[in-house]
This record gives C-alpha cells, sequence and structure tokens, in this order.
C-alpha cells in the first residue's frame, strides 16, 4: 500500500476540507492584478496561501529556484513590456506554478518509495514543431497501454480530490482561460486545453527555466539559465515518479520538440526510450511556430516583441538543431533504433504510421487500440479548421533563408517542398 499526502489519498471531511485549503490556495490567480511582479514577494503570497515554506532544499536546488525565479521576474519588469491584462495572466502563470511546487514538494515527500519508481522505455517524440508533433501525440494517447500526462497533472501535479472527483481540470480551465491561452486565436494555431496530452516542457516548469522565455521577452533570464538543461530533466523525471507512486502502470508517452535542442540531456534522462522524430518542411515550419511565439507574447505584451526578431531567432535555433540532429544521425546516431517521420506521411496515413511505429518497437498494437484510434480520428478536431497561412516575408525571411539555413537537413531525410507563400 502506498501512503499519499493527505489529500491525495483520503477521503471524507479532513480531504475535503484539505481539497477547499487547496484550492483557496490557487484563487489569487484568477484574480486582476496590478502590482509589482516581484519574486520574494510572490513567493510569500504562496506561502500564505499554502501554509507550506519548504521549496526543495538541496534536493530540488531551491538556492538556485530562488535565484531564478527572482531573476526571472526582475526580467518580466525590465523588458517584458507587461500590458494590463498582461500583468494578470503573469500573475497568474507564476502564482500557479509556486503553489503546484510548494503543494508537490509536500507531497512528494510524504508519499512512500517515489525515489524507488522506474521509468521504463517511454516512447519519446520529438522534431520539427508544426510537423504532427501534437496530433501524433494524441494518437498514441489513445492507446490504453500508455500514460501521458494531462496539462492540469503537469500544471498541478498533486490531486485536488473531492466528492465529486479531481477537482484539476476544472480549475486549470479557469486558469488557461484567464491566461487567454484557449482563445480561438491561440489554439486556432495550437491546440491547448486542460485534458489534452501535454508537452515535457511543462512537465519541467516547477524548474523556473526555459518555457518562460516561450511566454515573455526576458534574453537576460534566458541566457542566465541556459545551463538548466539538466536540471530540468531531474525535475520532470522527479514529477513522472510521483505520477507512477500514485498511480502505478502504463508506458510513459512523452513529446516535446524542445527536445532537439537538448539531444544529449533527453537521452541520458531516458536512456531506454523509444524515440521518433517528426520532419517536415522548414519553410512552413519556421514561420509557423514563429506565429505561436507572437500569439503566446501577446497574451502578456503588446510591444516587446518585434516579429522579424523572433523570426530570426527561430530561424537560426531550428536550423542549428536540426542539422546538428542530421550530424549525430549521420554519426553517433548512424544505427540507433530511432524513427524518422515525415508529415506528408503522417497526415496521409496516420494509423499505418502509428502501426510501422509500434511494429518497429516491438510494441503490440491491439485491436483496441486500432479502435480507439479510429474513434479519435473521427471526433478530432486538429488541423482540420481554416487553414492559416504564414508568409516567410512577415517575419523577414525568404526561400533564400530556408534553403540556406536548412540545406543539409532538406537534403539528409529528403524532406518534401510544400506549397510555399
Amino acid at each position: 500500500m502506498t501512503d499519499h499526502d493527505s489529500t491525495a489519498g483520503t477521503t471524507g471531511p479532513v480531504a475535503e476540507q484539505e481539497t477547499v485549503r487547496a484550492i483557496v490556495a490557487y484563487r489569487p490567480a484568477l484574480a486582476e492584478f496590478t502590482g509589482r511582479i516581484e519574486g520574494e514577494a510572490l513567493m510569500r503570497e504562496a506561502q500564505a496561501a499554502t501554509g507550506l515554506s519548504d521549496w526543495g532544499g538541496r534536493r530540488w536546488d531551491e538556492e538556485r529556484f530562488r535565484h531564478d525565479f527572482t531573476l526571472l521576474c526582475d526580467a518580466i519588469e525590465a523588458t517584458a513590456q507587461v500590458s494590463h491584462p498582461g500583468r494578470s495572466r503573469s500573475h497568474c502563470r507564476l502564482h500557479t506554478m509556486l503553489v503546484s511546487r510548494l503543494r508537490y514538494i509536500a507531497a512528494r515527500e510524504a508519499t512512500r518509495d517515489v525515489d524507488a519508481q522506474r521509468i521504463v522505455a517511454p516512447l519519446v517524440g520529438s522534431g520539427m514543431p508544426r510537423a504532427g508533433t501534437t496530433f501524433l501525440h494524441g494518437l498514441i494517447a489513445q492507446d490504453p497501454a500508455n500514460r501521458v500526462a494531462r496539462a492540469y497533472e503537469a500544471a498541478m501535479p498533486v490531486p485536488l480530490a473531492g466528492p465529486e472527483g479531481d477537482a484539476r481540470r476544472e480549475l486549470y480551465h479557469r486558469i488557461l482561460d484567464f491566461q487567454g491561452t484557449i482563445d480561438p486565436a491561440v489554439t486556432s494555431i495550437h491546440p491547448f486545453g486542460a485534458d489534452l496530452p501535454e508537452e515535457c516542457i511543462f512537465l519541467q516548469e516547477g524548474d523556473c527555466g526555459s518555457l518562460y522565455t516561450v511566454y515573455w521577452n526576458v534574453p537576460d533570464f534566458a541566457a542566465a539559465t541556459a545551463d538548466k538543461r539538466a536540471s530540468a530533466f531531474d525535475w520532470q523525471l522527479g514529477v513522472m515518479q510521483y505520477f507512477q507512486a500514485m498511480e502505478p502502470g502504463g508506458r510513459w508517452a512523452l513529446k516535446a520538440p524542445g527536445h532537439m535542442f537538448v539531444w544529449d540531456e533527453m537521452r541520458m534522462a531516458f536512456p531506454d526510450a523509444l524515440i521518433y522524430v517528426n520532419h517536415r518542411d522548414p519553410a512552413r515550419v519556421v514561420p509557423s511556430i514563429t506565429s505561436l511565439f507572437m500569439a503566446l507574447r501577446g497574451l502578456f505584451s503588446d510591444t516587446a516583441s518585434d516579429p522579424v526578431e523572433v523570426g530570426a531567432g527561430q530561424l537560426a535555433a531550428w536550423s542549428h538543431a536540426m542539422n546538428a540532429y542530421v550530424d549525430w544521425r549521420s554519426g553517433p546516431g548512424k544505427d540507433a533504433n530511432v524513427i524518422d517521420i515525415h508529415f506528408s506521411d503522417l497526415t496521409a496515413r496516420p494509423v499505418e504510421t502509428v502501426e510501422e511505429l509500434y511494429d518497429r518497437f516491438a510494441i503490440p498494437f491491439t485491436a483496441q487500440f486500432r479502435e480507439r484510434l479510429l474513434r479519435h480520428l473521427d471526433a478530432d478536431h486538429h488541423g482540420k479548421g481554416p487553414k492559416r497561412q504564414y508568409t516567410l516575408a512577415e517575419f523577414g525571411m525568404d526561400e533564400a533563408a530556408i534553403e540556406t539555413h536548412f540545406a543539409r537537413y532538406i537534403d539528409h531525410f529528403g524532406i518534401q517542398r510544400e506549397k510555399r507563400t
């Protein structure tokens, strides 16, 4: 029998009281905020809201966390140029993370045998963003033998168990709505939702790292935390261990395009991972991912990000990452058991693509999984709405820049050039 923290593992009036107390702790995230984004003040607010004060000690490098969180808050004030709604949304994002970190550390400490949990042979997806990684992850999530972290679980690892079930879904939906993340202007580019399978980077949020450079223009914070690759995976593994201790069973299905930037660290964190990498014409990928960055940053600031500057950053970052992958695939990873998946194949033959992936990794492809896949495809609207067109020019790029930066990548993988605008 596993000993859980009282909120997660007991029932009755005491558990209900603790759940209510935890929900109240998150409530400031949904209130208007007009104050200064200041690290120590926000941490004190989270402590007062939860009644907890353990930020992780040496095990979770509390000193580094405090330093980085303060640096992030200072950078938000210095360079992010948050708008009036963006200030409340920033507070919402940060308060939610702080409360979740405090609750998770307390619950983990109260849970027996967490460190003994092993993450065995997870399926890990990566590759070019906007190349079907979310779509494929959603397909793999239909296998009842797999387990994924839902968005509400990644944001709030510790359950809010009550008589009507776990309250995290509804609460996190309200938080996403408050932040503007589920506005159609954003979800038409990339699906967000409390119950959707989430990316690894959100499981790493409590480590206070690279995720935040997506939402705010904070170059000083980005530079100062560029060395947190290993600690981000250490935090993620800890959260996954806690999930397994709470609910054993299931093969983990993970994904994050950003793993291409931390390829070595990802493989060290998951040494027996079953890895697949998605590929697509970078002329379609780079302007699309730039548009997503602009949309997400636009939730917090009206003026902080120049689309041409963001586009140049994405062009440089993704060409470097994918060319480095070419080097690895041509050298040390030439015979690695890694599957390369082309966007055109995935979209034309989704079920067959998953079946081939399973066959390559010797994973049983069951009749039940096939049935659930087909039902999911019938109901899934991801990528089926009005097509959004992003031109290279609006982000300061042209075809020549794409071909120059990605020449080796396109040639090595035989990338199919799509219609370009």
